[in-house]
């Protein structure tokens, strides 16, 4: 099945349609609403609303854009919806902060500077790393995605990518002293 063909089954209420498109994107999906929840369950009640929304809202989809886009979009605001909305909590669950509490110390260590870098992002520049890097959008699938100009996308890349070598630096000359 492709991916037109996905979209016109899914109007038509097709499962294996829906499975299709499931199947295809929900790592990306999944991936959006992560670097903004940062959150497991709530991660997958969200996605799940998702793409309770695509179903519903899927005939007003124009095919002349990108359905990967146009779905990432309604990913990354129910998302947003939920994170203002959401009271802050700082309760840690051992199952769900394996990041924490790890069983392997390379994973662990990994885990630790990547959670670190990105930490160092402000929310814009951390979606915008995260969708180029990790889901290798291109800068105009990322601008419509999260609804800013292109040149401002650039922008924020490149802001973020200068934060993340600087503190590339500043991790190696640390590691030189203690090791």
């Amino acid at each position: 099945m492709n991916l037109k063909a996905a979209i016109d089954g899914i109007k038509s209420k097709d499962e294996t349609a829906f499975e299709f498109i499931y199947n295809s994107m929900s790592s990306s999906v999944y991936g959006i609403i992560m670097s903004i929840i940062k959150d497991r369950n709530k991660a997958e009640d969200i996605m799940q609303e998702t793409y309770i929304k695509m179903i519903r809202s899927i005939n007003s989809y124009n095919d002349k854009y990108n359905f990967k886009s146009w779905l990432l979009a309604i990913a990354r605001n129910t998302a947003l919806d939920h994170y203002r909305s959401m009271v802050k909590e700082d309760v840690i669950d051992i199952q769900e902060s394996e990041y924490l509490f790890p069983t392997q110390k390379s994973e662990a260590e990994d885990n630790h500077l990547a959670n670190y870098f990105l930490s160092l992002l402000d929310e814009d520049e951390r979606e915008i790393v995260i969708l180029f890097a990790m889901e290798n959008f291109k800068h105009k699938d990322i601008a419509e995605i999260v609804g800013k100009p292109l040149g401002t996308v650039t922008w924020l890349y490149n802001k973020a990518m200068n934060k993340l070598k600087q503190a590339s630096k500043e991790v190696k000359r640390w590691k030189k002293k203690i090791f």
